[in-house]
């Protein structure tokens, strides 16, 4: 079917949609859908208060960084990518379906969706007999997923700012010239946050907290992320926000695995591997221009009691990991992997970015751990190589069903100065939560069979 005629039977259905939720919402072009109460509109800027985080009071951003302004009552906002604005009917829908956003405006209920290298296939009914309808992948600027999360496709936003940012950098670079006469000096303004404050925000303490807690401090070695000193805490963590990380980072969530090996839940210690492990965000804090999540580790054995057979404590077990301003982070634990208690980890696994791309290869890294007991000091070298994006796939666990970028890769390992083993890893990670689904198969195993680790239960704060 052509866009335009497609364009005319999506039109025909919008009235017909029931309500997504109360209030206004505003979408951002890096993705986000926040609930606001918009203050004001001008040629330049959208201010307005996040309903989420009213203490942070009046806030601002760019009308070129707005998308749409969805409004419960009214016309719709759309804002182009040059921030000119133009209004559209009110279409309403409910939480659980998919909408899928284009990149004039329009919006839509989808139904299963799935996307190509090029094209977005999906039906405009949720029957199985309805026709599969096609669109090109060029014209979409996001899709909002049943469960809350948003999947971007066009990021032309954050390829402008940073030609922007470098223009900046190349013009501060420059020598001044000598001038004749006294004059005076001027220096190339910086880089504005996408969203400001729109009262002064305070510098954050960049203090690492956690006495005793060798691992905080040593996992920030040879990360390179790249200091973002130019933003507030304030704004640091709303850009964060916005993208929403592949990652469990909200201080107070929650996310509970558990294990399972030849289709049985284990349900013993043996080999150290519990029934159930969860991770906990402990804290966030702004350290040298990133937002650190501190997760916890704890293991649980088949009644949900603390694992006394697992020789490991994980209750001093931290793992803190540096997320950027674009929501890229790098992957600092794994849960297949670190089922005993370290005292000084270096390194990383992967370096995970906000927007993934299917057929993408990601940059990895290697996992330097040391662990100390009664028994001795035990080293542990783990390389992560050959990582990349399958795709986008639904995955249905007993937490929810959630929509995931399917992750391919190798890890090698060795313990002190033994030989390196081999795995061949397939892992699903979602917006917000990291990790949903993971699966597992030593290169040693004749039969292949998987170790599986899967989401038994999600508490997003």
């Amino acid at each position: 079917m052509k866009v335009k005629k497609l364009l005319i039977v999506l039109l025909s259905l919008l009235g017909v949609v029931p309500v997504l939720a109360d209030g206004d919402v505003m979408i951002t072009r890096d993705g986000s859908m926040t609930p606001v109460k918009i203050e004001q509109i001008s040629s330049s800027q959208v201010t307005f208060v996040d309903l989420k985080h009213k203490k942070r009071g009046r806030l601002k951003a760019p009308t070129d960084f707005v998308y749409m302004i969805m409004k419960e009552k009214g016309s719709n906002i759309f804002f182009d990518e040059e921030g000119n604005q133009t209004t559209s009917p009110v279409v309403k829908f409910e939480k659980k379906d998919n909408v899928m956003f284009l990149n004039r405006g329009e919006l839509f209920v989808v139904y299963n969706v799935s996307v190509g290298k090029d094209e977005v296939k999906f039906q405009l009914k949720d029957k199985k007999k309805a026709p599969w309808e096609t669109i090109k992948k060029s014209e979409v600027f996001m899709i909002r997923n049943s469960d809350g999360t948003t999947t971007l496709y066009n990021d032309a936003y954050q390829e402008k700012q940073k030609q922007k940012k470098q223009q900046q950098q190349q013009l501060q670079q420059q020598p001044a010239p000598t001038p004749t006469a006294p004059t005076a000096v001027t220096t190339p303004a910086t880089s504005t946050p996408l969203l400001a404050s729109a009262t002064p925000s305070t510098a954050a303490s960049s203090t690492v907290a956690a006495a005793g807690q060798q691992l905080v401090t040593a996992n920030m070695d040879n990360t390179k992320f790249t200091p973002a000193p130019e933003m507030s805490p304030t704004d640091l963590e709303m850009a964060v926000n916005a993208v929403n990380p592949y990652l469990l980072y909200r201080k107070g969530s929650m996310a509970e695995y558990c294990y399972e090996q030849k289709g049985k839940q284990i349900t013993n210690s043996l080999y150290g591997v519990p029934t159930y492990l969860r991770q906990i965000v402990e804290d966030e804090k702004v350290v040298n221009g990133q937002l650190v999540a501190y997760i916890r580790q704890e293991a649980y054995n088949k009644k949900h009691e603390p694992s006394k057979g697992i020789p490991a404590s994980f209750k001093e077990m931290l793992l803190p990991t540096e997320i950027d301003p674009s929501g890229t982070f790098h992957l600092t634990h794994n849960v297949a992997e670190d089922l005993f208690k370290l005292d000084k980890r270096q390194g990383y696994c992967l370096l995970v970015p906000g927007n993934i791309q299917p057929g993408k290869q990601l940059q990895s890294s290697t996992l330097y751990d040391v662990s100390k007991s009664a028994l001795g000091t035990l080293k542990r070298e783990t390389v992560y190589s050959n990582w990349q994006v399958e795709g986008e796939e639904q995955i249905q666990t007993p937490a929810g069903t959630f929509n995931c970028m399917k992750l391919t890769g190798k890890i090698s390992q060795r313990y002190d100065k033994g030989k390196f083993y081999g795995q061949s890893i397939t892992c699903w990670m979602a917006r917000g939560i990291g990790i949903v689904r993971y699966e597992r198969i030593l290169e040693s195993d004749k039969d292949k069979t998987p170790f599986i680790i899967y989401l038994n239960a999600i508490d997003i704060k």
